[in-house]
């Protein structure tokens, strides 16, 4: 994965020691969540669109660059005549200014660099005015200025958002035999071919025990793993053996306390890929690298089957399949197909695909290697997600006021409209945010949960925000399908 540029912002600090610092969002990523926000499923339609890449070329000068590198970017905005745009110093920042000045209100002084700051704000105002056509006369009237002032800075607030998304969309989607999975949005595992596994008619009609594993690789990786689940052959409580000194593909192990759930932190678990109370087998061929967070996405599923066979003495046909991209070291994730034989899939049925990811954590796939992801703990000179005193500033609280100028028209319609329906929506959202930690959670667990909400947060806009903006004529009549 690419180093990443930005980082995730938790919504409550929460005390843990300070990591490497390592950026957590990249250019590419913050165009496509940007994009998805903007444009919905048509997101890919308009990827190539000019008018598109001027926006995420003055989002990019405006909260991303650093150290010089924007020269390339401000002289393609000036082809397109975009007008007073600042001079290639006048917006010069350092990497280590670069949080303060980009992750806080669309009306915040940075009062180290405040001209550079100002500049920077001013190229995102000036190509959104030159984007959607705002010439003279509107000016000088001001009229829809306000809308258009809201529109950069919803702009600004939704590249903050996808900072704290941190998880980079191309390194989170596969291919697997049942199709295309869709990049990681804050739910640890997602159902494919509608929940139905891929089993022959022959293998479900068997009904005696069988176990297999795939060799180890070249690359010393796991492979499928298939069992047909007998309750005479599970194993005895206590029957595990030691697995410490088996190291699968991919280990390279680091702790991250407050982030990973676990406690010490460990990032990764010796996960195996039919659970050891299944078939108890605790050999290399059964064992992958992966994330806590994978391990503990597996258990309900590995229990349901257990308790499924130990109740009725059916068996279960169970398949586990890792997947990796290309040479990678370590699964990208893993695929669970159970069906349960005796009563033709009415007990067990199951097809899904688990993310081997860890919330918060960078992971270089190709070598196992990790990193935080989060360098913002304990700042104090940015903008939260969602705090936990209503009246502090936060960054839904920030994007409701832009969201509430942009749309007042349809604000103030007499019609159920979207726009009711996603400030609802919202709302349910903060609620659950204010509401972590007050059922005892550990710190990994709350940060866990906070990223999970902050997925939710921008699933909100995204199914939302397209169809207001499609309302709005200043954008409709620009990007029309």
């Amino acid at each position: 994965m690419k180093k990443r540029i930005m980082a995730v912002v938790l919504s409550i600090a929460i005390l843990f020691s300070d990591s490497a610092s390592v950026f957590a969002c990249d250019r590419k990523q913050t165009e496509t969540y940007v994009s998805q926000m903007l444009f919905g499923d048509k997101a890919e339609k308009y990827k190539s669109n000019e008018k598109v890449q001027m926006l995420m070329k003055a989002l990019y000068l405006c909260s991303e660059q650093y150290d010089n590198d924007n020269t390339k970017e401000l002289d393609a905005l000036k082809k397109k005549k975009v007008s007073g745009l600042p001079k290639s110093e006048e917006i010069e920042i350092s990497q280590k200014e670069l949080l303060e000045c980009s992750h806080n209100t669309w009306e915040y002084k940075y009062n180290a660099k405040e001209k550079q700051q100002r500049s920077r704000k001013t190229i995102l105002r000036n190509t959104v005015s030159k984007v959607f056509g705002v010439g003279f006369w509107n000016r000088y009237f001001k009229r829809n200025k306000e809308k258009y002032e809201s529109f950069a800075a919803v702009l600004y607030y939704m590249h903050i958002l996808a900072d704290y998304l941190a998880d980079d969309p191309d390194a989170t989607e596969i291919t697997s035999k049942s199709g295309f999975v869709s990049a990681y949005d804050g739910k640890a595992s997602v159902e494919i071919n509608g929940g139905i596994p891929q089993f022959t008619q022959k293998e479900k009609n068997r009904k005696d025990y069988f176990l297999t594993f795939s060799k180890l690789d070249s690359s010393g990786r796991a492979g499928t793993a298939f069992a047909n689940i007998s309750k005479d052959h599970m194993p005895e409580a206590g029957s595990r053996q030691h697995i410490g000194n088996i190291k699968p593909s991919g280990w390279n192990q680091k702790k991250y306390d407050g982030i990973v759930s676990s406690n010490p932190g460990y990032v990764y678990n010796r996960c195996h890929l039919i659970a050891h109370q299944l078939v108890g087998e605790d050999i290399k061929e059964n064992l992958i690298t992966g994330t806590r967070y994978l391990n503990e996405a597996m258990i309900p599923t590995e229990n349901e089957v257990a308790d499924y066979v130990q109740k009725t003495g059916n068996h279960v046909l169970y398949r586990v399949t890792p997947v990796y991209k290309g040479e990678n070291l370590l699964a990208s994730g893993i695929q669970i197909e159970a069906y349960s034989v005796e009563d033709k899939g009415k007990g067990i049925l199951e097809n899904r695909y688990f993310y081997n990811v860890q919330p918060g954590i960078e992971i270089n796939y190709n070598s196992g290697e990790n990193s935080c992801a989060d360098t913002t703990f304990q700042k104090e000179k940015i903008l939260k997600f969602v705090t936990v005193d209503s009246g502090e500033k936060d960054l839904v609280h920030e994007m409701n006021k832009q969201l509430d100028i942009l749309f007042k028209d349809q604000k103030k319609s007499k019609k159920t409209n979207d726009y009711n329906r996603m400030m609802s929506a919202i709302d349910e959202n903060i609620r659950k945010v204010r509401n972590v930690g007050n059922k005892g959670e550990t710190a990994g667990k709350q940060y866990i949960l906070r990223r999970e909400y902050e997925y939710e947060y921008y699933k909100i806009l995204r199914k939302y925000l397209p169809s207001l903006l499609e309302q709005e004529q200043f954008f409709s009549n620009v990007f029309r399908d």
